[in-house]
């Protein structure tokens, strides 16, 4: 028994989704009473976080901010304003760290072996380029907003500042090429949540003492309130972000379905819904003709959202039936909430635009998760046999 060998017949549909081929090793693992088998990855196609990977970008951009502070003839930089140690974080770190994130993203496409997966990704690169670009923008300014409030009026000399650059910069770099291993339909969906709840928390926050309330929730994003463009960018960010999300979910499920015109409609509506979000934010709800745009694009994003909660058992019939309750359920409480404002004035604006805007981004989030597991999650089960060999 102790020289007894065994072997395992794959099926051929596994060998062919895992494009394995004669030879490739598979790695056992034995647990409780389960036995799974996955294959060894290679040098190749490993994502490790190598440290020079990281590291390199960021010391050359050290090298370029220490001669910036001699050149700027300053014996002391300052903590935040135009010239100083998080105006040059933000810049180099920007350069750098989409830099490294693009280099390492346009490597992975090309060690895609999948052929559709591999012109999926390159078609969608850009408008992912773009999306983490703002997003790195804006998580950068955002929290040297909040150091330079903790840290008011705090100045370095030209050593501690070249210091903390690097220390801040290698962070940035590495966060940036950490996340191009996270790249997936549901870290997008994660990064979207992120990016709104903090967003709309920091304009919450920051114009507490105006009690924006009292005027309506899009009063945060209008010239009146402390750092407009917290909320503005949010909604632009997110906007964006939200059409990159549907292209990358829908491009390669369009391209499975390619006669699925249900799922065309669906992601129409989607789109619609992501431009109106974006204009939201683009249009602030100043005076003028920019109120009359910015209350037509609110308007229009219920419109868009709405439509599909009520036709969601017609463009998605293999959704469980608790989500479609659920899409229905979110479509009354809209209908309610808009009569409970328009109808008999018992809400005021700012609830009405809180809660219309809660139930259509948290039901869009709940759709493209149910799309997501329809469509892109595949488990496939096999019997194999146990074969013993002499």
């Amino acid at each position: 028994m102790a020289n007894q060998r065994y072997e395992i017949e794959i099926p051929e549909e596994a060998v062919n989704d895992l494009d394995l081929t004669d030879g490739a090793k598979l790695g056992l693992v034995v647990n409780d009473a389960s036995l799974t088998l996955t294959p060894v990855l290679t040098e190749n196609n490993k994502q490790e976080l190598s440290i020079r990977r990281f590291l390199v970008p960021s010391f050359l951009a050290t090298i370029a901010f220490a001669f910036w502070i001699l050149w700027q003839k300053n014996p002391l930089i300052p903590l935040t304003g135009d010239s100083s140690l998080a105006t040059a974080v933000i810049f180099f770190g920007e350069i750098t760290g989409m830099g490294s994130f693009i280099r390492l993203h346009l490597k992975n496409i090309r060690q895609e072996k999948d052929l559709i997966k591999k012109k999926t990704d390159t078609r969608l690169a850009p408008t992912l380029f773009f999306s983490i670009a703002l997003i790195q923008a804006f998580a950068m300014i955002a929290f040297f907003w909040a150091i330079g409030y903790l840290f008011q009026a705090a100045i370095f000399d030209r050593l501690t500042a070249t210091i903390l650059f690097f220390v801040f910069v290698s962070i940035v770099n590495y966060l940036m090429v950490y996340t191009v291993t996270l790249i997936s339909t549901p870290f997008m969906m994660v990064l979207l949540i992120i990016t709104i709840v903090c967003g709309v928390l920091v304009a919450m926050v920051t114009n507490s003492r105006l009690l924006w309330w009292q005027h309506n929730f899009s009063f945060l994003g209008t010239a009146k309130a402390h750092f407009s463009w917290t909320f503005n960018a949010t909604l632009i960010i997110a906007g964006i972000l939200w059409g990159t999300l549907i292209d990358y979910l829908f491009v390669p499920i369009q391209k499975r379905y390619k006669q699925h015109h249900r799922l065309t409609i669906l992601r129409v509506f989607l789109t619609f819904d992501a431009l109106c979000l974006l204009a939201i934010g683009a249009l602030p709800n100043n005076p003028g003709l920019l109120h009359i745009a910015h209350d037509t694009a609110a308007n229009l994003l219920i419109v868009g959202t709405g439509g599909p909660m009520l036709l969601i058992y017609w463009l998605l019939p293999n959704a469980n039936r608790e989500f479609k309750l659920f899409s229905l359920g979110t479509a009354l409480s809209m209908v309610v909430t808009a009569f409970l404002f328009y109808g008999i004035r018992y809400l005021s604006l700012t609830a009405f635009e809180i809660i219309i805007l809660g139930l259509g981004i948290s039901w869009l989030l709940l759709l493209m998760q149910n799309i997501h597991m329809l469509y892109e999650t595949k488990s496939q089960s096999y019997q194999v046999t146990l074969k013993s060999i002499e």
